[in-house]
């Protein structure tokens, strides 16, 4: 920030060095005459077919090709210009540029800015190097005269550079200027300090330096760049790409032959990448500890040859994360019961969400729907269980079986169990995970008929969590779709209620339904599992509200205010909430806290809530009321969710409190 600043002052000392020496103009002529017609448009070039980036409008150039061998390296570069050789630049791109491999995070401005800056001096400093920019400058003040050694050191010491005439004292005691004096004043006469904002607009280049970041997909070999997208999670530099040139070498046949289970070679151990069978669904089948490396965790990898097909047939996006969380059970069972499912026709992206949606949660449902076949089938009693128990049933001391319950805790020993009693017999594996696939199904055809009008380039945006990744907001605006209207195809609703299709509200009551062991229809959709949903949360939010009030109270009626349960005023029905059920109603349909901020002070008639409608009006409205000296005082009047009513509804209730004190105060006393 510092020499941020000082550059415009360095500027004017530069111009005035400049005007010194006839040699000097010669040389800014020169730095032009090789930096030529670059700026941002031709900054960077990408030639796709070719592999090959070209830099600084083609004077120099990367070029990349598949790994020959692991000695040659797939990286070819040539940074040299008139037989100069571009030191600067070539460090610069080989160790400092970042390639994004997560083609979805943008990088921030202030970043770019710096990097802008940084490439900007650069070229200034290498141009300036070639044209031997410091030793001419120096010469220059070495022999300036004495007049313009006095004029150098006023303008120095008006723009506070100087506190002493430096130049002039060097003259006038005949000696040269400090090394340090001639080493700082020897950069000035570069381009980017001497031309300011002409040398290379920064924001152009901050414009074009973001898209070469993200442009490794394009230069790179398709097969080298799926290596490199598993290889780093984020980005990666040219170096360090010839760092894992060996490992290239190894991944690159599965690259070219079965690209999208390549990340699953990642999981074996490194001495067996140069075998041509690693990716032979037996392997995924088998506990060979051999070929797998220890964090994949559980033995084998998928206990069903109908989950391992299904596996080899997804995209590598669904492959990739499931690669990245395979160590957990919970994931597997996922996979195993969306592998019952025909996922032909679905995209990727909805795959890979209804995994992640469901992950947690399969677990869960899974051992329900185990418990009960190995309560109905008795399979702790199969004579192929030799391994677990249900706990609490006797085990004699010799006995070394290990005694399970319907936990998480023990779901690998649950699927342990289903494989030994199904023997390979997958009939009895699709009856315990026909329930899951059902949920699956239905939450993934959900989200399949939201996006399947949708342009495909948007699918990568659908969970919330994306909307704040590059190019979101740029691609909505490509597709004419609006931001809220995008949004909103992913949401739930019914009556009041608005609830994300990512959230937990349908599958919390999913797992209740497992736990009674309730049918889940085969022709289930979402919507209805939500409308569903929404009666058990109801039930289950009143149910807890009327045991937290009968804690403190003992009656669930109580004597009404109103002379009638409805009253008429002005084409507006005012029906007094004087019964607790219906209270605990008015808070659940309109989303606010009636019921359980208000209920006490209703029983002890000190408040009092009406359900306020109109025909005329297609939303009801609650009327809340103070009583104060047997006289109803205006509180509040909202639409659900807490949402104020408009100042004329707010006066037609005003009107009905003040008709209904001077028809039935008395009631109140």
């Amino acid at each position: 920030m510092e020499q941020e600043r000082l550059i415009p002052q360095q500027r004017q000392i530069a111009q005035l060095i400049l005007s010194f020496s006839p040699d000097l103009m010669t040389m800014q002529h020169q730095q032009w005459q090789i930096l030529g017609d670059i700026n941002a448009q031709n900054m960077f070039r990408i030639d796709q077919e070719k592999h090959t980036i070209y830099i600084m409008n083609e004077m120099f150039h990367l070029s990349f090709e598949l790994v020959q061998n692991q000695q040659t390296p797939f990286i070819q570069y040539n940074f040299h210009y008139q037989d100069q050789h571009a030191e600067l630049l070539e460090d610069f791109f080989l160790n400092d540029v970042g390639f994004l491999t997560d083609q979805l995070n943008e990088q921030h401005s202030l970043f770019l800015k710096n990097k802008a800056q940084q490439l900007r001096e650069l070229i200034a400093k290498q141009i300036y190097q070639w044209v031997n920019g410091p030793t001419r400058v120096i010469t220059c003040l070495n022999h300036i005269s004495l007049a313009q050694a006095e004029l150098l050191d006023r303008r120095l010491m008006v723009l506070g550079m100087a506190k002493y005439a430096c130049f002039a004292h060097s003259k006038q005691m005949g000696t040269d200027l400090d090394p340090a004096l001639q080493q700082h004043f020897s950069q000035l006469c570069a381009l980017h300090i001497v031309n300011g904002d002409d040398f290379l607009p920064l924001q152009g280049l901050m414009d074009c330096y973001d898209e070469l970041c993200h442009s490794a997909a394009q230069f790179l070999p398709s097969a080298l760049y799926r290596i490199a997208t598993l290889t780093f999670e984020q980005k990666f530099n040219l170096d360090e790409l010839l760092d894992h040139q060996m490992d290239f070498a190894l991944l690159q046949p599965y690259a070219l032959q079965q690209s999208h289970v390549l990340s699953f070679v990642r999981l074996m151990n490194r001495e067996l990448w140069h075998k041509d069978d690693l990716l032979a669904k037996q392997n995924f089948l088998q506990p060979n500890a051999q070929i797998w490396q220890k964090k994949v965790a559980r033995l084998p990898i998928f206990d069903y040859s109908r989950t391992v097909n299904w596996l080899f047939k997804q995209d590598a996006m669904v492959l990739d994360w499931l690669s990245a969380h395979i160590q957990h059970s919970h994931v597997r069972v996922a996979v195993t019961a969306l592998s019952f499912v025909d996922t032909s026709q679905i995209h990727p992206c909805i795959i890979l969400l209804t995994l992640q949606y469901f992950q947690h949660t399969c677990a869960r449902m899974f051992i329900q729907s185990c418990d009960i076949h190995a309560t109905t089938e008795q399979w702790f009693e199969h004579q192929n269980n030799q391994s677990v128990v249900l706990k609490g049933q006797q085990q004699t001391v010799e006995d070394q079986r290990i005694a399970i319950s319907p936990s998480i805790l023990y779901l690998d020993e649950w699927m342990n169990l289903l494989r030994n009693v199904a023997n390979k017999n997958e009939t009895i594996v699709k009856q315990v995970y026909k329930k899951i696939s059902r949920v699956m199904q239905a939450y993934m055809l959900h989200l399949h008929h939201i996006v399947q009008d949708l342009p495909h380039e948007l699918l990568n945006y659908v969970h919330p969590s994306t909307h704040q990744n590059r190019g979101f907001y740029r691609t909505l605006r490509r597709h004419h779709v609006p931001v809220n209207e995008f949004r909103a195809l992913f949401y739930l609703r019914y009556q009041n209620l608005r609830v994300s299709v990512f959230d937990a509200y349908v599958r919390d009551y999913l797992i209740y339904c497992f736990n009674e062991n309730r049918e889940i229809a085969k022709n289930s959709t979402w919507l209805g599992l939500f409308h569903h949903a929404v009666e058990w949360h109801r039930q289950l939010h009143k149910d807890e509200i009327l045991a937290r009030l009968k804690q403190n109270f003992a009656v669930n009626t109580w004597n009404a205010v109103s002379p009638q349960t409805i009253l008429q005023y002005s084409g507006w029905s005012f029906e007094e909430l004087h019964h607790i059920e219906r209270i605990i109603e008015e808070s659940n349909v309109f989303h606010h806290c009636l019921a359980m901020s208000y209920a006490e002070r209703i029983m002890q008639g000190e408040y009092v809530a009406f359900h306020m409608s109109s025909p005329h009006y297609a939303q009801s409205l609650t009327l809340g009321c103070h009583i104060q000296a047997g006289k109803l005082l205006f509180d509040q009047l909202e639409y659900p969710n807490n949402q104020k009513a408009e100042q004329l509804l707010v006066t037609i209730a005003e009107q009905f409190i003040q008709w209904f004190n001077e028809h039935f105060s008395p009631a109140l006393k």
